[in-house]
């Protein structure tokens, strides 16, 4: 087990930051990180361990006006479907992650109708009700505030959109659940923050959120999730 939870982390890197960490400290780790961040986020392990098919399947449903919430380098842009998307803004709290994605956007032989916009995920600088879908992968587990990240997608999305995520959680397996807890804070050192033992299908619950769809992989460590805003 030790093994598979070194081998997660390697495949999802994460900045230096734990949950009570402020934005500012944040926004400097992921500075830091941004021009390694590749490297260990799309290599062998994150290939072995299924994620790119993962991702591409997630994506697919992405439609109308988009948001990826902690766009990091960019890895899921060329995964987009131009044309199901009327936008899509790319959200992260990093210059430095921003300034990798803009890089890797151009890149892209079909454009995306993308704007980058550095903000905070407990902060969104968006209105009420403006998009059609919220997308997000393997960041909630670092966020300094997965609450209040949650409620400001489901802020920011109109009734009946959709929220996208792949995320570390809390296994529904007994066993697996327990060395999760019993591990997560040396976890999450080690992985530079990233707290897996979370219920992120109850952090949706809690925002009101309606779950259509839970995929579980790996022993219920990994879930993709598609969440609708029903008011």
């Amino acid at each position: 087990m030790q093994a598979l939870a070194a081998q997660l982390n390697q495949a999802h890197p994460t900045g230096s930051v734990g949950h009570s960490a402020p934005a500012v400290r944040v926004e400097e780790a992921y500075d830091q990180y941004a021009g390694s961040y590749d490297v260990l986020d799309s290599g062998a392990a994150a290939d072995a361990l299924g994620f790119p098919e993962l991702r591409r399947e997630l994506i697919a449903g992405a439609h109308g006006r988009v948001l990826e919430l902690a766009v990091g380098t960019g890895l899921n842009l060329p995964l987009y479907r131009p044309g199901q998307l009327e936008s899509l803004s790319a959200l992260d709290i990093s210059a430095g992650m921003l300034q990798q994605a803009r890089m890797r956007a151009q890149s892209l032989s079909n454009r995306l109708p993308v704007t980058f916009v550095k903000g905070d995920v407990a902060a969104l600088p968006f209105e009420d009700a403006y998009f059609d879908c919220v997308l997000d992968t393997f960041s909630l587990c670092v966020f300094p505030d997965p609450a209040a990240a949650v409620r400001e997608a489901a802020r920011v999305l109109r009734p009946g959109g959709t929220l996208l995520l792949l995320e570390h959680q809390r296994s529904p397996f007994a066993p697996l659940a327990w060395y999760q807890d019993l591990t997560a804070d040396a976890v999450a050192a080690m992985g530079k923050g990233c707290f897996w033992n979370q219920d992120v299908a109850g952090l949706l619950n809690t925002a009101g959120l309606h779950v259509r769809r839970k995929k579980e992989s790996l022993g219920g460590l990994i879930v993709l999730l598609e969440a609708e805003r029903v008011t």
